[in-house]
């Protein structure tokens, strides 16, 4: 599969053309962060997984640390395989190995080593493979990684998630254990990358911007667009009136930009999610 199909050139560019200004040259310590909601694959989708796989990792390739959500084992096997550059960790929902969606998180192995990496299932035995949170459906977990950045020695710690789609109660719940995950934290920066099933204002954000995280898309210098939704379904013209629920929260650092993108396969989305991207100076 052709790696970054799209990059940082596509990036600057759009930047460039919605400020206004001349090609802006990228921090030297500057990385790039996604996280995108990639849909399972499910046969009766408009747009198979078969057809908008490479999309879907051409549109990601470049960047550093990348969190996925919905995606089914054979569907990380897919994206290892298109991002040989990179590193992952990232279990199954339903049984901690292999069994149901899995949040993995992928990072560049030239830049970062792994330090530890573990999963939390968002419920009251945290450490309990397939336990389901209070009033939720489904077992949700947190792919947890810290990563040492050898370009400027700092640790991050980063936090992939997918909350409940049904519950209030279940999200406000996992965002409660998770706010705690990031006050005991020791690292020089944290990420929240996730589909949070919630919008800005929603309990469960202000419980994770209570903690001292940022919303990046608020954060940000520039952004391609604001106040854009991210749940789209796969057709196009989804994008009016869509929630943003696809976050990316930090604390260190500074989101130089943020973006989000649309990728179309014939006259759908490349997933029912658009991807959520910043440039982070550590």
């Amino acid at each position: 599969m052709k790696q970054g199909a799209l990059g940082w050139g596509w990036i600057w560019a759009l930047w460039a053309c919605t400020s206004g200004a001349g090609l802006l040259a990228q921090h030297p310590d500057e990385m790039a962060v996604v996280t995108f909601n990639i849909r399972y694959d499910e046969p009766g989708d408009p747009l198979t997984w078969e057809q908008r796989k490479d999309k879907v990792v051409g549109s990601v390739g470049y960047f550093d640390i990348l969190g996925f959500q919905e995606a089914l084992s054979h569907q990380v096997d897919d994206l290892a395989a298109g991002l040989p550059e990179h590193d992952h960790y990232g279990v199954g929902r339903d049984d901690g190995k292999s069994g149901g969606e899995h949040c993995p998180i992928f990072w560049r192995r030239s830049r970062f080593d792994l330090l530890h990496s573990e999963t939390k299932w968002l419920s009251t035995e945290p450490d309990v493979p397939g336990s389901v949170g209070l009033d939720a459906a489904l077992p949700r977990i947190a792919t947890i990684v810290s990563l040492h950045d050898r370009k400027t020695g700092k640790v991050i710690r980063v936090v992939n998630t997918h909350f409940s789609h049904v519950s209030d109660q279940a999200r406000e719940f996992a965002a409660r254990m998770l706010a705690l995950q990031f006050t005991m934290s020791s690292a020089d920066i944290d990420l929240l990358l996730g589909d949070l099933n919630a919008e800005p204002g929603s309990p469960p954000l202000e419980v994770l911007t209570g903690c001292g995280l940022k919303d990046a898309h608020d954060a940000a210098s520039k952004r391609c667009r604001k106040n854009i939704g991210t749940y789209t379904g796969f057709a196009t013209g989804g994008l009016r009136g869509a929630p943003r629920i696809d976050h990316i929260l930090f604390r260190g650092g500074s989101v130089p930009w943020f973006c989000t993108e649309e990728q179309i396969v014939g006259s759908y989305y490349i997933s029912d999610h658009l991807p959520v991207y910043i440039a982070l100076i550590p």
